[in-house]
């Protein structure tokens, strides 16, 4: 099982390769970016035509636009909370933020609805599915218990939290979340922006739970 950062920006979510029994990524970013993307897959020997599975974090066209490119391209399963899977069946241009000059979301099609306490296996590494309502309402958070990953979206931040003034977002859910988090034994936090950790991942759940009170 390899985990790699593949994409990431000012404007674009970071996107993580896993490269395990099934191919999957974790978020897509905008899909304004997806020449880069695909060069990067390469440095792996893969292709966008070989990712089988992407597990979107929330709606945001940040991290859902590109979604489609990897669909056309492989025909690859999406999947997302299972309140905001409408969202990207309609196409939904004000919640997932697409409205804006070169932004369009077409309409998605959502091969899998995902719950609290769902288990997302993909080899050696199987995912639990945490719902972690807050910067959206259908925000959600994996966890690998085994090596202690922790995959936060916009959740959480090596620096922060995500923002509650958008549509559904929720800032006492978001520190109902941030609590859950912190039971968590983990140790590698891979946000949906910004910097990565390798070690001591609860102590940024922490930092954040004492920076918003």
């Amino acid at each position: 099982m390899q985990i790699h950062q593949i994409g990431g920006g000012p404007f674009d979510s970071n996107i993580y390769l896993i490269i395990d029994e099934v191919i999957a990524l974790i978020d897509a970013g905008t899909g304004q970016n997806f020449e880069e993307v695909k060069r990067n897959l390469g440095k792996f020997n893969l292709k966008p035509s070989d990712i089988e599975l992407i597990i979107n974090t929330h709606c945001h066209y940040d991290h859902v636009g590109g979604d489609r490119d990897f669909v056309r391209a492989s025909g690859c399963e999406v999947a997302i909370h299972e309140l905001e899977a409408g969202l990207l069946r309609k196409g939904d241009q004000v919640i997932t933020l697409a409205q804006g000059p070169g932004k369009t979301f077409e309409p998605l099609e959502v091969a899998r609805e995902l719950h609290r306490g769902d288990w997302v296996k993909l080899g050696e590494l199987t995912l639990e599915v945490l719902h972690t309502p807050g910067h959206t309402r259908g925000s959600i958070s994996l966890y690998e218990p085994e090596q202690k990953i922790l995959f936060s979206g916009d959740t959480l931040f090596c620096d922060g939290v995500g923002r509650v003034d958008l549509p559904t977002g929720d800032g006492e859910a978001l520190a109902r979340s941030l609590r859950e988090l912190a039971k968590l034994e983990a140790e590698r936090l891979y946000p949906g922006h910004g910097p990565l950790a390798e070690r001591d991942a609860r102590r940024h759940v922490l930092d954040a739970l004492e920076f918003i009170g």
